[in-house]
């Protein structure tokens, strides 16, 4: 099943829950433009691994799944606090930190662990 084409239909769906989190939780249009990157700027490294590698891209799909589920899932119950403390002008981005960073840490290493034994497997 690592390469089956269905990966490509939950590589889809990743996307669609990303943007489904992860625009409403962004205060401004520039905020939202930047969020809204980053399921693209994902493939780079994926893409460059499996060209590197000679892998194909499709087996790699699931690891590109789990890191675009992981960020939502990591702000998940945190949309107010995350969107009033990125509206703040006078907090940088990167500095913009808060119970979601926690949150999103452990959801990232859940989903890009499982992702990773089920790709070596």
């Amino acid at each position: 099943m690592k390469d089956s084409p269905l990966w490509w239909l939950f590589a889809v769906m990743s996307v669609l829950i990303w943007f489904a989190v992860m625009l409403p939780a962004m205060p401004t249009r520039k905020h939202k433009a930047f969020v809204s990157c980053g399921p693209a700027l994902a493939v780079v490294p994926l893409a460059a691994y499996c060209l590197k590698s000679k892998e194909p891209f499709t087996e790699m799909l699931p690891v590109y799944c789990a890191l675009i589920v992981s960020v939502p899932v990591g702000i998940l119950g945190h949309h107010k606090a995350l969107r009033e403390v990125l509206a703040d002008p006078d907090i940088p981005y990167d500095e913009a930190t808060g119970p979601w960073t926690l949150q999103a840490a452990c959801a990232l290493a859940a989903f890009l662990g499982l992702a990773l034994y089920y790709v070596a497997h």
